[in-house]
């Protein structure tokens, strides 16, 4: 006989869970873009009782009883479900002393706040005190989950379900056997397109009437999102019909705005099109990394810079900007955002340099943890490990070591999802390429069905389903790095008239 008592209080708790959660990013939101700086530290203040509170909800005994129990239950498999996949979450933080994570919390606002103020002076040293104790603070908290696993391989698992260093050894190996050697032969063989239109004066208000030109083309429901700006871009789900985005502009490039939002739109766009039955519970947006960003990779670069997609956009860019654009062809806008020039900064970065980025981020991540990089020598390994890879000079703090946000919110484990992502995506091309005719869909403006394809496929099970399992199913066979590797080969041998 159904517990409905039992069922009453397991409903509450999840209603309550997502009410903390929903103040909390809304606040997260408000200080990542709007927020005066000087209220910066009350602000961090009164967010750390209210991330305590939410601790507390979460990590009671009595919570943790009533989650026991209704994971043990049989009539109702879908709270079950939820119950076990929030006990398994749980576990990341509820054996860490309230004390703690309070103070870890307040940290991590406090850090985010003298990254911003650090990359804005570019002075690593302003925020290294902060990362070295976010490190050592990660470590501590790691320590309180029982677990018998590395440090760094319990953060990445975290992001991306089994994956380990092991894997992402492979993974990464074949990316420098196949990519690597191709780089080179590409840098030195290829016909380079023209890319200094882009660098021109792209005063930032025609930028942002821009964007609402390309929200446009993208189907992004007006009703259901909000763009804003902020330093670092980042997209934000409150609920299914509430999306947040931020871009960041740089009048001196056009391309960075253009494609930020592209990107922060597949993230959006995954959230938007979970089946509203998970909205509120735990399956709504614990999506793993890997999953989120090869549905923001593959909007950006597989459809964004299709020539196909802005075969009836561009135009529109060119009345805009007239004084850049008008002796630049469809076809030189689109050798120019598909250009191969290895540069600093990640967010920016070609699809062929891109997973070296992540790499660079991959090895410094795992010396931090296995205390082969120290806070004090970090700059120094990122700048030779740029070079290396690169062949790159780095000349300050902000378009080196503090060019990413992530490490300010301890986000360890998270960059090397960027890439798996992107090679995700590639073998979810495969799929869709069986299906639909995109490069048409493309041209008649039908982002709309390209979107519906994503949401019966992939979407609509938010985080019900893990990536191995959707990539059995939707391409007929386990993670094929290769896939994204002859995608990156094909693509950039017709472009460069590699021979």
């Amino acid at each position: 006989m159904k517990d409905i008592s039992l069922t009453r209080r397991f409903a509450a708790y999840v209603q309550k869970d997502a009410a903390y959660a929903l103040a909390l990013r809304t606040m997260y939101f408000d200080m990542a873009t709007i927020a005066p700086k000087k209220g910066a530290a009350y602000r961090s203040n009164l967010l750390s009782i209210l991330s305590g509170e939410a601790f507390a909800h979460a990590t009671s005994k009595s919570t943790i009883a009533l989650l026991q129990k209704v994971a043990d239950q049989s009539d109702d498999r879908f709270a079950q479900d939820q119950a076990k996949a929030i006990l398994k979450d749980l576990e990341k933080i509820r054996f860490i002393p309230k004390k703690q994570y309070v103070e870890f919390n307040k940290l991590c606002n406090d850090a985010e706040v003298e990254w911003e103020l650090a990359r804005e002076e570019k002075d690593f040293s302003r925020f290294a005190p902060y990362l070295h104790r976010l490190i050592e603070g990660t470590k501590a908290n790691v320590k309180t989950r029982r677990r018998t696993e590395c440090d760094y391989d319990v953060l990445l698992g975290d992001y991306e379900p089994n994956m380990t260093q092991v894997e992402y050894d492979r993974f990464f190996a074949v990316v420098k056997e196949k990519l690597v050697p191709f780089l080179h032969r590409l840098l030195t063989e290829g016909v380079k397109p023209d890319t200094s239109f882009l660098y021109k004066v792209y005063p930032v208000d025609k930028q942002k009437q821009f964007m609402e030109i390309l929200k446009e083309a993208l189907c992004v429901d007006p009703k259901s999102s909000y763009l804003a700006t902020s330093a670092h871009p980042f997209s934000s789900s409150l609920s299914k019909f509430d999306n947040r985005i931020t871009v960041r502009y740089l009048a001196d490039n056009v391309a960075s705005a253009i494609f930020s939002l592209i990107h922060e739109v597949g993230h959006a766009t995954y959230n938007h099109q979970v089946d509203q039955v998970y909205e509120g519970t735990v399956f709504f947006d614990n999506m793993s990394m890997g999953m989120h960003e090869s549905q923001s990779r593959m909007m950006e670069n597989m459809l964004g810079r299709n020539k196909s997609f802005w075969v009836n956009l561009y135009p529109k860019l060119v009345a805009l900007f007239p004084e850049n654009l008008s002796e630049v062809s469809l076809d030189q806008w689109v050798a120019a955002i598909n250009a191969v020039e290895p540069g600093f900064i990640r967010t920016e970065a070609d699809e062929l340099t891109y997973p070296l980025h992540i790499l660079l981020r991959y090895e410094v991540e795992r010396g931090f943890f296995d205390g082969s990089v120290t806070v004090d020598n970090v700059e120094a390994v990122w700048n030779q490990k740029i070079h290396d890879f690169l062949g790159l000079n780095v000349k300050d703090s902000a378009e080196g070591v503090l060019q990413d946000i992530h490490w300010s919110s301890a986000s360890f484990g998270y960059f090397p999802t960027y890439a798996l992502g992107s090679a995700y995506s590639a073998q979810w091309m495969v799929a869709m390429r069986k299906d639909l005719n995109v490069e048409q869909l493309l041209e008649e403006g039908r982002m709309d069905l390209i979107k519906q394809w994503l949401m019966e496929k992939i979407h609509t099970y938010g985080g019900k389903r893990q990536a191995d399992e959707l990539l059995k199913e939707v391409t007929g066979e386990s993670f094929n790095p290769m896939h994204y590797v002859d995608y990156l080969i094909d693509k950039y041998s017709a472009l460069y008239q590699l021979k």
